[in-house]
């Protein structure tokens, strides 16, 4: 993202921060300009606006953006009046997505067109807001406007920032939604709670999920799944075959999480000789292939968590939340199980991480996509496309549900451009 402002003097507006900022901006996504806009019969390529709301908004939501997972931002909700195109953002733990999409305003006539998408890293989203913020508040500091709850509170960020322990507990606060400057007591017991168990990506990703839920009722479910016999839940064997997997098919520079699921997926079962004929049509037959023994058994029932993945002493565990009896909860144990071993299978290091109802979290991404491909492969899908077998037969051939042989036919293309070679 890149962008432009060109300051406007002694513009009209009552609010001294908001008057002192009136600019003329010009915002870029993959080098196109999202701000360009037809006005009546008139285009122009950029926006006049007041930048302290777009800041002051941005620096207000600084960790809930990079801390929370599964949720988009526009900057429409700081526009303060202006117009101003509809461009939305999120952060899966990996990758930075932004995007521009088609608005018009009416009174006057304005028409924003849908624009690019970029991706970049977390490094290139902070520099890129950052900058525009620290652009701002220069600004307002030559132009003697000082104090403002963006300045004092862009301070606080910058000191979070710097300080690792710190800034990790404000990203915690931020994937519960919730202020890391205005919180109490309990919610900072939880976070401590949640930090003794969890680390880096896996406690924003567990914290987000457990947003819904009560995270304490989960964290005792997870002490508790642990304290099983190891025989309910241990891979023998999985932790070795991940690593063996890894150094045959390595992340690629920028990969996107899901690319990586599908291309783990395929690697895993060329890895251990399953044919395109195989079928997992029973948690058994899943569970045995990757390692579990005759006592692997799920652990209780529990709202919120699919599955956990826990690391100890060179083997991996997964511990399966019990799904229930019917068919239907039959499938979605083996595809949760599956998502776990897509977990220890992209993400090799040992780790303790939950599967849970997240979809724009870059583990959960990458797990859900190595379940499908493990489960149901597009290539067999396809196969059976041309032998004129509909959706509902392969999905019964499969053991899956209709919407994942969709979704497999829908990232078809995705699918193959991952695993391209």
């Amino acid at each position: 993202m890149r962008y432009s402002v060109d300051w406007i003097e002694k513009a009209p507006n009552v609010a001294p921060e908001e008057q002192a900022t009136i600019a003329d901006l010009r915002l870029f996504l993959a080098d196109q300009n999202v701000t360009m806009h037809l006005r009546e019969k008139d285009v122009f390529d950029y926006l006049t606006v007041s930048m302290y709301p777009l800041i002051e908004g941005l620096v207000h939501d600084w960790w809930t953006i990079f801390g929370t997972r599964d949720q988009q931002f526009s900057l429409l909700r700081y526009r303060a009046g202006f117009a101003f195109p509809d461009i939305r953002f999120q952060f899966d733990g990996s990758t930075f997505e932004i995007s521009a999409l088609q608005l018009t305003y009416a009174n006057p006539d304005v028409r924003f067109w849908a624009g690019a998408s970029e991706t970049m890293t977390r490094e290139e989203a902070e520099q890129a807001l950052s900058g525009l913020v620290t652009t701002t508040l220069e600004h307002l500091k030559t132009e003697g406007v000082i104090g403002t709850s963006a300045a004092l509170r862009w301070a606080r960020v910058v000191d979070s920032r710097a300080a690792p322990e710190e800034a990790a507990f404000c990203e915690c606060a931020g994937a519960l939604g919730r202020d890391p400057y205005d919180i109490d007591v309990s919610l900072s017991t939880l976070i401590d709670e949640a930090a003794a168990t969890f680390s880096d990506e896996p406690l924003n990703e567990f914290l987000a999920g457990a947003k819904s839920f009560d995270a304490k009722t989960l964290l005792d479910w997870i002490r508790k799944a642990e304290s099983r016999s190891t025989g309910k839940s241990t891979l023998h064997g999985l932790t070795d075959v991940a690593h063996d997997v890894a150094l045959k098919s390595p992340a690629r520079k920028g990969e996107r999480a899901w690319s990586l699921g599908y291309r783990r997926a395929r690697a895993i079962r060329k890895h251990l000789n399953i044919s395109g004929s195989d079928r997992f049509k029973s948690l058994k037959d899943i569970t045995r292939k990757f390692g579990a023994s005759h006592n692997f058994e799920p652990a209780g029932k529990i709202d919120g968590v699919r599955a956990l993945r826990s690391d100890h002493n060179g083997t991996v565990s997964i511990h399966l939340r019990d799904h229930g009896s019917s068919a239907e909860a039959e499938g979605a144990a083996r595809f949760s199980f599956a998502r776990a071993v897509g977990d220890v299978a992209c993400f090799p290091e040992p780790s303790r991480s939950v599967i849970n109802e997240l979809h724009f979290a870059s583990r959960q991404s990458a797990g859900r996509a190595f379940a499908a491909e493990l489960l149901a492969p597009i290539d067999e899908i396809k196969s059976m496309i041309s032998d004129g077998h509909d959706v509902i037969t392969i999905a019964d051939e499969f053991g899956v549900p209709t919407v994942l042989i969709e979704r497999q036919m829908e990232n078809a293309q995705r699918i193959s451009e991952s695993c391209e070679t």
